[in-house]
C-alpha cells in the first residue's frame, strides 16, 4: 500500500528527479560535445568511450543513486513506497 509522503521529503524526491534528469541530459549530450576533441582515455579517443561505454554506465549510476538515496529517505521517514514482506519463522 502507497503511503502519503512528507513535503519535506517530496521536495527531497524532486530536487533528485530534476538532478537524475541534468545527469542524464549531460551523459546524453557528452558524446556530441566531445566528437571533435582530441581528448584520449588510454589508447581510445574519450569521445568513443563515452558513447560505446561511459553513458550506458553513466545511466546505471543514475538508477542506483535514485534508488538508493529515495529507498534511505523513506526508510528514515517511515514511509516506505511499497511494502517489506515479513519475516518467516520455522
Amino acid at each position: 500500500m502507497h503511503t502519503q509522503r512528507s513535503p519535506a521529503l517530496q521536495k527531497k524526491v524532486r530536487w533528485l528527479t530534476w538532478s537524475c534528469l541534468m545527469a542524464w541530459v549531460a551523459i546524453t549530450v557528452a558524446p556530441v560535445l566531445l566528437a571533435r576533441s582530441d581528448m584520449r582515455l588510454g589508447p581510445w579517443p574519450l569521445n568513443f568511450w563515452v558513447a560505446a561505454q561511459g553513458a550506458i554506465l553513466g545511466y546505471l549510476a543514475i538508477v542506483v543513486v535514485y534508488a538508493w538515496l529515495v529507498n534511505r529517505w523513506e526508510r528514515a521517514a517511515g514511509s516506505l513506497s511499497f511494502d517489506l514482506p515479513a519475516a518467516q519463522e520455522d
